[in-house]
């Protein structure tokens, strides 16, 4: 799949165009491409593809199977924050590339003060490693159950909490589902930060059960975002099993869809109303999503949800409500210092409020937290003025 799909249609008017510049809104656009497929790189820097041979069937779409346990999987435990690079590290063993979390972790966050891997930066990295690699959002287990059954692990973006029963303590969470069950009711998932109900609690690591009800309870948090990183080989089969889901337009009224099923269901369900507003802004209506946002903030959001999920701070801006944006962030900020997005979308609220001292100080803050912030260090390089 090539990189043409684009999530977010950004409009900015006369006086922002001004205001950035060319490069800057350059940087601005790329931060809507968090929902796309990748095309593996083709030059000689990439890495090797792994023999597809080591994958059964590896070009004949295969039925859903009854249950399913992916093996030849390396088990990480992860360094403090550091979930992102030990699930890649892991999904890559299954392609027979060893990579170290801290080596993966040079180039996603080499500040051990940055407390947040996005899932986009995820999938980009799995791109660099030559390998092809699609991020998504409202997945369903149908669809999961079908990767499986075709040899192909899924990364999904869910909450997690050290203790199941208190939703308003936890954090989100990168997870490699590898298996799965239905005469059981359970998937298999490994985890490089908890460890319950193992697989095999005596021997070695084989993953662990969640059940399919937890399991959907704490991935729609994230809107049901998950990323699947897959070989050349494997391309044709990912495309036949995501389908229509692969176009974004598609993708989104989906989400749209699923989020407004399940207000219907539970009118005060405060994640319904949360993907609700991540998918009304997907689908530029940022006024709406607001509504909708702060809706869900008044029905009670976990304490660290704005930590991980920015379409709130995306849609004041786009909105044109810059004072609010700015406010809204520095709340966030009153209690988690470690996150690049936040001093960003700080960055462009004060800019668009023409203080682009202020801007530049929370640019530099944001490089400082990760210098491979590319959106960040562009929109530094012109100043924020044109």
């Amino acid at each position: 799949m090539q990189n043409e799909n684009l999530a977010h249609s950004y409009r900015l008017n006369r006086r922002q165009l001004l205001t950035f510049g060319a490069a800057t809104l350059a940087a601005f656009a790329l931060e809507g491409t968090l929902w796309r497929t990748g095309q593996a790189a083709t030059d000689s820097s990439s890495a090797a593809m792994p023999s597809m041979q080591t994958l059964p069937n590896a070009l004949a779409l295969q039925s859903v199977q009854p249950a399913v346990s992916l093996t030849g999987i390396t088990h990480t435990w992860q360094t403090l924050n550091n979930c992102g690079p030990a699930v890649l590290a892991m999904n890559f063993s299954y392609y027979g590339k060893t990579q170290d979390q801290q080596i993966i972790a040079k180039t996603l966050r080499p500040n051990a003060s940055d407390e947040n891997v996005r899932s986009d930066e995820v999938a980009n990295y799995a791109i660099t490693q030559g390998y092809q690699a699609t991020l998504r959002v409202n997945g369903n287990a149908d669809q999961m159950r079908l990767l499986l059954s075709n040899g192909i692990p899924v990364i999904i973006e869910t909450w997690a909490s050290d203790n199941p029963s208190h939703m308003n303590d936890g954090f989100a969470h990168f997870r490699l589902v590898t298996g799965y069950d239905d005469a059981r009711q359970v998937w298999i998932v490994y985890d490089s930060y908890i460890a319950r109900n193992l697989v095999n609690p005596e021997g070695e690591y084989e993953g662990m059960y969640v059940s399919y009800a937890q399991a959907d309870q704490l991935w729609r948090v994230m809107n049901r975002k998950y990323v699947v990183m897959y070989t050349a080989v494997q391309a044709p089969l990912v495309q036949t099993i995501l389908g229509a889901t692969l176009n974004d337009q598609t993708m989104w009224q989906g989400s749209l869809a699923q989020a407004q099923a399940e207000q219907a269901e539970q009118p005060d369900d405060a994640f319904a109303w949360f993907n609700y507003g991540s998918s009304l802004y997907a689908t530029n209506q940022p006024n709406e999503a607001l509504t909708a946002f702060l809706k869900a903030a008044t029905l009670g959001l976990p304490t660290r949800m704005f930590w991980y999920q920015y379409e709130p701070f995306e849609a004041y801006y786009a909105a044109g409500r810059y004072t609010e944006l700015v406010q809204f962030v520095d709340h966030e900020l009153a209690t988690a210092t470690g996150l690049e997005e936040l001093y960003y979308w700080k960055a462009l609220g004060l800019a668009a409020l023409d203080q682009p001292e202020q801007a530049t100080l929370a640019l530099q803050q944001a490089l400082f937290i990760n210098p491979n912030y590319a959106q960040a260090r562009i929109a530094l390089e012109t100043k924020l003025v044109a």
